[in-house]
């Protein structure tokens, strides 16, 4: 018993590295934009542009991974990732010009974004659906305090040392990832096994259960079907298509203030890059907050409650900004204290949309994974794409550009998520529900002509539990 608690914490502990090192690689490297682009000759422009470039090969990376997940194997794609994100790094650190420096980042992002679909794909596999939203919101929480502790962090290497300092520390992260994984991941089953988490929960009734005499469940075989097959059976789901939908507008608000903040606070109002990494982590303990506030509601209430209320959070946090840039132009706090609250909403909603995620547990655990991601990543490529082509947005416009998603995002929360009539807050739609034990020797009478009740209909009338 003592060897499995070990493992199951070495595999937590991974897991959270994971997912940790894509965030690093997009934060700590805004800090360091405007030396970069003296370095170099670039305009800022240019590389805060870059970042979409970043953000549409980190959903490439995800779209692929969850495929090479299903086929080869999870263990093995990751530790894959995991070296071309190392040597990215490497070649970012040693670049001789910006086309090289921005083809290194391209290649990090490839190699990052496989720990954003394996990890959370570990968990939908070894973990059931009501445990799954705590490690949820671990995972989540590491995800939003590494940008909070990164940017200070490299603001301080970038001011007082130099921006290729910061890419050799990502280097060494990648290769120390690396290694750690090769240790504590556990190792891939084979394709054919036929004991998965699953059938582990669902195989062991006791001799004396009325489930013993049926046959036991076997593991699904690998999908057979193409890629465009499996993604339509995706997107079929409801669940999936909805979740998705709310965690791309969340994504684009989150992404929109991280692309063109740092030229607005540094550039436009002449902040250094230790003050802008200061300000960075104030809006990031926006996301903490919502992110705990959503482990704690997602145990007693809906995951579609926890959505619509943190969707009011954001686009009310938004609307405000847009009229305090206004009123004060020239102040930082007057972008950055109503996004920390707008970021309240986001972090909510990011580990929700994924719990409601993973209520598709079909064949393609894998590719659903990585298209959830995918188009959470896409999305925001292409929208800040399509606001930055006149240019950085100044403060105005800027909040604006943040308004517009968070304001959807409401939208899509208050109109298409419903929750299913009594069914528990982590319970997929379309769970069986079964009906309540009787006691031995018992039966239930019932009048003449009449159907027993089902068990939906049962449990509904049955009282709460403590």
């Amino acid at each position: 018993m003592t060897d499995n608690i070990r493992l199951s914490r070495g595999l937590t502990l991974c897991l959270m590295s994971l997912v940790c090192v894509p965030q690093l690689a997009l934060a700590a490297f805004v800090p360091a934009i405007p030396q970069i682009g003296t370095h170099f000759g670039a305009g800022e422009s240019d590389l805060s542009r870059s970042m979409v470039g970043y953000m549409a090969a980190y959903a490439i990376s995800m779209l692929v991974t969850g495929q090479l997940a299903d086929r080869y194997g999870a263990k093995r794609t990751q530790l894959a990732a995991l070296a071309l994100f190392a040597g990215a790094s490497a070649l970012c650190l040693l670049a001789p010009n910006v086309a090289v420096f921005i083809a290194g980042r391209v290649l990090q992002a490839l190699g990052a974004g496989a720990g954003t679909v394996i990890a959370r794909l570990w968990v939908q596999k070894d973990l059931p659906q009501r445990e799954r939203l705590n490690v949820l919101t671990a995972l989540t929480t590491v995800i939003a305090v590494t940008p909070a502790v990164s940017p200070p962090l490299a603001g301080l290497l970038v001011q007082y040392a130099s921006w290729r300092v910061l890419f050799a520390c990502m280097t060494a992260l990648g290769i120390g990832t690396l290694v750690g994984a090769l240790l504590l991941l556990p190792p891939d089953k084979p394709r054919n096994s036929p004991q998965t988490p699953a059938t582990r929960q669902t195989t062991s009734p006791s001799p004396s259960s009325p489930q013993a005499a049926e046959p036991a469940p076997t593991a699904s075989p690998a999908p057979s079907q193409g890629p465009l097959t499996a993604y339509r059976r995706i997107l079929a789901h409801r669940d999936f298509t909805v979740f998705a939908a709310a965690i791309s507008l969340a994504w684009c608000a989150y992404f929109t203030f991280t692309t063109y903040s740092s030229h607005a606070i540094q550039v436009g109002l002449g902040a250094s890059p230790v003050e802008y990494g200061a300000l960075y982590t104030l809006v990031i303990a926006g996301y903490v907050t919502g992110s705990s506030a959503a482990k704690r509601l997602g145990r007693v209430r809906s995951l579609e409650l926890v959505a619509r209320l943190a969707a009011s959070v954001a686009a009310a946090a938004a609307l405000v900004m847009s009229v305090s840039v206004r009123i004060w132009p020239d102040e930082p706090l007057s972008l950055v204290v109503p996004m920390a609250f707008c970021m309240v909403g986001v972090g909510a909603m990011f580990p929700t949309c994924q719990a409601g995620m993973m209520r598709y547990d079909g064949p393609h655990a894998g590719a659903a994974s990585g298209l959830f991601f995918a188009l959470q990543m896409a999305s925001g490529a292409a929208y800040t794409g399509v606001t930055g082509l006149g240019g950085d947005p100044e403060f105005p416009g800027l909040a604006v550009a943040i308004a517009l998603p968070a304001l959807a995002l409401l939208l899509v929360c208050a109109v298409l998520m419903r929750p299913a009539a009594g069914r528990s807050p982590q319970e997929p739609a379309g769970t069986p529900r079964p009906a309540p034990e009787r006691q031995p020797g018992t039966e239930a009478k019932r009048p003449p002509g009449r159907p027993e009740a089902s068990a939906a209909a049962a449990l509904h009338h049955e009282k709460p539990g403590p």
